[in-house]
């Protein structure tokens, strides 16, 4: 053979070659002409169900009637090579096909065997997608391998990770499936078809009932799990703090709080195929949404804005008071009893979302909340708020008034500030039920959030609301201000009540009660997700407290100290916190609400 035919027949077979690897991505490069323009263009030619899973199972476990299998499947194929994900699959042993859900976790998280194995025990095969690829057991290596393309938060998580950070953006690299400006290019892209796989996984499945699917996720979770709420594969879906459209817009009068910037020059293809607004208008399923008053990924009025855009009014808000990302038990508890009611078919449903009304007139407001399934009915709770900073705001506590069975607030209005306000129904179940990390025989549900937006809203406003109120707290309403998270102590945004104010040269007294032991009392202060011009920094004071009853404590600023020397300012704190210590103890004492009423008496503004 002629060397000019050897080097013809190399090139075809190069290029033979070259074709076949195209051909077998899961996915064609677009052209800058043919980009999508909508959701529905976007996913319409995708089929999760064409390409082979290839399934590994990996190890399996059987733990008290539980069959756990450590899997890894097929995501798809991008640039020729394939993409796989690991996974914790378990069922019931119970011989029978069971209802089931994707889980997906949350950023810089893991997939989770007791989790699974929770699950299981509630009658629930789950399939718990390691999307990060973070390790998962000491003794195995296999694990996810996103290949060429790369859609985690990088090394920090992911060994194999192919950029340093996160993508937040549309724009092509050497690691994205087109060349061009493209929805695809988004991290989210990829996360959703590996959701949208492990739906097919499930529907494989010898113990799974494929008409009764499900999909769950926390944070990130929540946004990959209202990507995939448009799958008609699935029954019912609860997205956890995370899912809520409107990225895109900035909170009133707060400057780049929005992720607007990332998409700078194609800000409408992002509004058309990747913000979760252009997605919920086309979810047919229930709809459970979980998450706290205060949280930073599922912002509490785009939360609302986004459902109010679901075709249905099957939809479901329950969310915890004075938290961020921290859904409790009685807020956990909905996932089993959404899925309980629209996957097993065995649950009661639900009461549906109190209802409300809301009337304004030129001093005031009134919110009137009629709940209903009012019989179970323990309390009804109403707040309002006019910091239009859904992260930071102070909620305050109204005072409500019971009617029959309608419970009513009046609330004042304050010039050029808007006015938020939404109550919290907390419900006695009829058992006490196992969340996986605790129990609860109560269950919260939100009615929907009013807002009264003046024309002349101007956010200086909040800074010019006066007060002489000397009294931060003086507990004789409890800890209904405060948050209390385990081994973490208290928390509030107190700091953030407009109608709370600390000058600088001022100081906090603070009445306690030491009982019989020696502590620490370790205060906190952050500024994080201020508005811009107002963030600071972490700041903590520590001080010994001697054992001997009552005693008092007085907190300077210049008692608060900071890894990087900073000043600290009273109008520049978004949380306070507080933790007690017992001086010879390694962790944080865990104290209920009774018991820190015992410690804390009053905290005071002093000069």
């Amino acid at each position: 053979m002629s060397f000019n035919k050897l080097i013809s027949l190399s090139s075809l077979l190069l290029f033979t070659i070259s074709i076949n690897t195209l051909a077998a991505d899961s996915f064609t490069p677009y052209t800058k002409s043919n980009v999508p323009q909508t959701v529905t263009d976007l996913w319409k030619d995708y089929d999760p169900r064409k390409e082979s899973l290839d399934v590994k199972i990996i190890k399996e476990w059987k733990i008290e009637g539980v069959v756990t299998r450590y899997i890894t499947f097929k995501v798809g194929t991008f640039k020729g090579v394939p993409a796989r994900i690991a996974a914790y699959y378990s069922f019931p042993e119970n011989g029978l096909k069971n209802p089931a859900f994707v889980w997906s976790h949350g950023g810089g998280q893991r997939a989770d065997r007791n989790r699974g194995i929770y699950f299981a025990k509630q009658g629930y095969a789950t399939v718990d997608i390691n999307w990060l690829g973070r390790p998962l057991e000491n003794d195995i290596a296999e694990n996810t391998d996103w290949g060429k393309v790369d859609p985690t938060q990088g090394k920090k998580f992911y060994s194999k990770a192919l950029r340093k950070s996160w993508k937040t953006n549309f724009q092509p690299d050497e690691h994205t499936i087109d060349p061009v400006i493209s929805p695809r290019n988004s991290n989210w892209f990829l996360l959703a078809v590996a959701g949208k796989r492990a739906i097919t996984f499930l529907e494989e499945q010898a113990e799974v009932d494929k008409e009764k699917l499900g999909f769950a996720g926390y944070s990130m979770g929540g946004m990959i799990t209202s990507f995939n709420a448009i799958d008609k594969r699935l029954k019912a879906v609860v997205p956890f703090v995370g899912g809520t459209g409107f990225k895109h817009e900035d909170m009133p009068g707060i400057e780049r709080s929005s992720q607007a910037a990332h998409y700078h020059g194609y800000l409408d293809l992002y509004k058309n195929t990747m913000d979760k607004s252009s997605y919920w208008p086309l979810v047919d399923c229930p709809i459970m949404f979980i998450t706290s008053s205060n949280d930073f990924h599922s912002k509490f009025e785009r939360i609302y804005k986004s459902l109010h855009l679901v075709k249905h009014k099957n939809w479901r808000v329950s969310s915890n008071i004075h938290a961020n990302h921290g859904p409790d038990h009685e807020q956990w508890i909905m996932l089993n009893k959404w899925f309980d009611h629209y996957l097993k078919g065995t649950g009661a449903a639900l009461p549906q979302t109190p209802a409300s009304t809301f009337k304004i007139n030129a001093e005031h407001a009134l919110l009137n909340v009629t709940p209903d399934d009012i019989k179970n009915v323990i309390n009804t709770e109403i707040y309002y708020s006019y910091d239009p900073n859904a992260v930071t705001r102070f909620w305050n506590k109204a005072k409500a008034v019971q009617n029959g069975n309608s419970w009513s607030a009046k609330i004042a209005l304050k010039k050029n500030l808007p006015l938020y306000t939404f109550a919290i129904c907390r419900y006695k179940d009829s058992k006490t039920r196992k969340v996986q990390r605790g129990e609860t025989n109560t269950f919260t549900l939100n009615s929907l959030e009013h807002i009264h937006m003046p024309s002349d809203f101007d956010i200086a406003a909040l800074d010019k609301i006066k007060s002489d109120n000397k009294i931060f707290d003086d507990f004789s309403n409890g800890l209904q201000d405060w948050q209390i998270r385990k081994y973490h102590g208290l928390s509030t945004y107190k700091f953030q009540n407009p109608e709370l104010k600390i000058k600088d040269s001022q100081k906090l007294k603070i009445t306690l009660n030491s009982k019989s032991k020696d502590l620490y009392f370790i205060a906190s202060i952050d500024g994080k997700f201020l508005r811009p011009q107002k963030s600071s920094g972490t700041f903590t004071a520590i001080k010994k407290v001697s054992k001997g009853g009552e005693q008092v404590l007085t907190l300077s600023l210049n008692d608060f100290k900071s890894k990087d020397g900073k000043k600290a300012s009273w109008a520049k704190i978004a949380t306070f916190r507080l933790q007690l210590k017992e001086t010879d103890a390694k962790m944080n004492m865990n104290l209920k609400e009774e018991e820190w009423l015992t410690y804390l008496k009053k905290i005071e503004i002093i000069d």
